[in-house]
C-alpha cells in the first residue's frame, strides 16, 4: 500500500525551516536574496531586483524569491518521491526469478525480501497515520492495520529464525 504517491503543500512548506532574506545595493539598485535551509540541511537561494528602485519592495521581492523557492522545493520533494517508489519497484522486480528458482535457499530469500519490503511500506503508512500525515482517508479500521503489521512482523521473525537454522544468508538484505 502506498503512503506518499503525491507531495502535499503541508510538506513542502514543512521542508521549508528556515528563511534569510537580505537587500543590498548592487549597481545602484536594491536585489533582496532570500535563502531557505530546507530540514534536511539543503539549502536553496533566489534573488529579485527592480527597473525602478522608487518602485522596489522589499516584502514583494521576498514573496517572489519564495514563489521561486517553493516550486524547486516541490520539484524536489517529487524527485525523492519518484526515486523511492521506483527502488521500491526494484526490489519486488530483483525477486521474480528468484520466485522461480529451484533453489529453495533463493525462493527462501525472495519470500524474505518481498515481505519486509511490505511490512517496511505498511509500517510506514502506519507512522504517516499517528503523525496525521495520510494524504488518503484508510477504509479499514485502524486495528486491522495493526493487526496485520504484527502478523508481519510475527511472520519475518519466523523465517528469521528459520534462515538461522537452514544456512541461509539474510545479511545482505536491508
Amino acid at each position: 500500500m502506498e503512503t506518499n504517491i503525491t507531495v502535499t503543500p503541508e510538506e513542502v512548506k514543512e521542508n521549508m525551516q528556515d528563511v534569510i532574506v537580505r537587500t543590498l545595493d548592487e549597481f545602484g539598485k536594491p536585489c533582496t536574496y532570500v535563502t531557505v535551509r530546507m530540514k534536511n540541511g539543503f539549502t536553496l537561494r533566489e534573488s529579485t531586483t527592480c527597473v525602478d528602485p522608487a518602485n522596489y519592495s522589499e516584502e514583494i521581492g521576498k514573496q517572489i524569491c519564495l514563489e521561486k523557492i517553493e516550486d524547486k522545493v516541490w520539484f524536489l520533494l517529487g524527485y525523492a518521491l519518484q526515486t523511492e517508489a521506483s527502488a521500491k519497484n526494484r526490489v519486488l522486480a530483483s525477486t521474480r526469478d528468484m520466485m522461480i528458482s529451484p533453489d529453495y535457499k533463493e525462493r527462501f530469500k525472495a519470500e524474505y525480501i518481498q515481505l519486509k519490503n511490505r511490512f517496511d511500506g505498511l509500517k510506514k503508512m502506519l507512522d504517516a497515520w499517528d503523525d496525521k500525515k495520510l494524504n488518503f482517508v484508510p477504509t479499514c479500521p485502524r486495528d486491522l492495520y495493526d493487526e496485520q503489521v504484527t502478523s508481519m512482523e510475527l511472520y519475518l521473525r519466523v523465517l528469521e529464525r528459520r534462515a538461522k537454522l537452514e544456512n541461509i544468508d539474510l545479511s545482505d538484505i536491508q
